[in-house]
């Protein structure tokens, strides 16, 4: 079983995997990963499962690409009974995995993103429910470190968090945003809650 181990030390945060984990196990682990999620995958029509590029700046279970190769979608799954915290800070109490999603997704912004802007948003309660069924749900959109995709230069987060379940994770990877924006919709939807 993997554990997904977080560290939190003073305002810095940073989340890790395992990597000695072969790809073809990730790959395979993937569906696990969504039962114990709670969730759902459906691969969108155009779009075909890939090998996963290892990355120490964010592991990902599973990748899909478009067939014209103008998009790449990895997919991270983190359930909160998986999640760790090693907390360094003796004066206060060291947070619980389902309250962290937030903090997440703004230290995976900073460790993704190649600096400059990265504006985000979070949805709002019903409309992360109403697309995602999830309690929490939010998206930012920055240019990529290219020490995690050298094929592409601007990526979107999409994250989501459903309490006592699970964190979820959608890295969609382009070029041209309005070459890839008609897709975005089916893209997003093609990971939820049950």
């Amino acid at each position: 079983m993997q554990v997904f181990s977080l560290r939190v030390v003073a305002l810095c945060l940073s989340l890790g995997l395992a990597l000695g984990v072969q790809a073809s196990q990730r790959n395979s682990s993937f569906s696990m990963l969504l039962d114990e999620a709670g969730m759902t995958f459906h691969q969108p029509q155009g779009y075909a499962p890939i090998e996963i590029r290892p990355s120490e700046l964010f592991p990902h279970e599973f990748a899909i690409k478009r067939d014209n190769n103008n998009m790449e979608i990895r997919y991270s799954i983190r359930p909160l009974a998986r999640i760790e915290i090693d907390y360094e800070d003796p004066h206060n109490a060291a947070p619980e995995p389902n309250h962290i999603f937030n903090m997440m997704f703004t230290a995976l912004i900073g460790q993704l993103s190649n600096g400059g802007s990265s504006p985000h948003r979070e949805f709002q309660p019903e409309q992360a429910k109403q697309k995602f069924n999830a309690d929490w749900a939010a998206m930012s959109l920055f240019d990529i470190d290219p020490g995690y995709s050298g094929q592409f230069q601007q990526a979107f987060l999409l994250a989501m968090h459903k309490n006592n379940l699970s964190d979820a994770y959608m890295v969609i990877l382009f070029n041209d945003y309005q070459e890839i924006k008609p897709q975005l919709d089916l893209v997003m939807r093609s990971l939820r809650f049950k």
